[in-house]
């Protein structure tokens, strides 16, 4: 069996000045579209929490999407949400407008939330 030194391993590692080298790790950052199994729209995926449940059943009686997608991102304390949401109400609205208009639908909620992550999409230009 190989014994690994590791005297001599972190001499390998070691800068020209003599002191250790140092790497960082990125951390993967929660996608909205990493997982596009996620996405629906009639009837959400028994994965969403009862919290997650709620905000789906809301903004799909209001706006009526083709595609919708809720998911805490904020590591399960319910206080940042990436939501995606297509819809035919969007037509001819501009990206701002449509996210006001989901943020009207929300607006009781965002205000005990962190953040929210908001992708909104007219349907005419997700047919595209």
């Amino acid at each position: 069996m190989n014994r690994i030194n590791f005297r001599s391993l972190s001499s390998l590692v070691k800068s020209s000045s003599g002191s250790l080298l140092r790497s960082t790790t990125t951390l993967p950052k929660p996608s909205l579209y990493k997982n596009a199994a996620r996405f629906y729209a009639v009837e959400p995926t028994p994965d969403l929490d009862a919290y997650e449940q709620q905000l789906f059943t809301l903004l799909n009686k209001e706006l009526d999407p083709e595609v919708l997608n809720v998911k805490d991102v904020s590591g399960g304390c319910g206080s940042m949400f990436a939501i995606n949401i297509v819809s035919e109400k969007f037509n001819g609205l501009s990206l701002i407008k449509q996210q006001r208009l989901v943020n009207e639908v929300l607006k009781d909620e965002i205000s005990k939330w962190h953040g929210l992550q908001l992708r909104t999409k007219a349907l005419e230009k997700y047919n595209k």
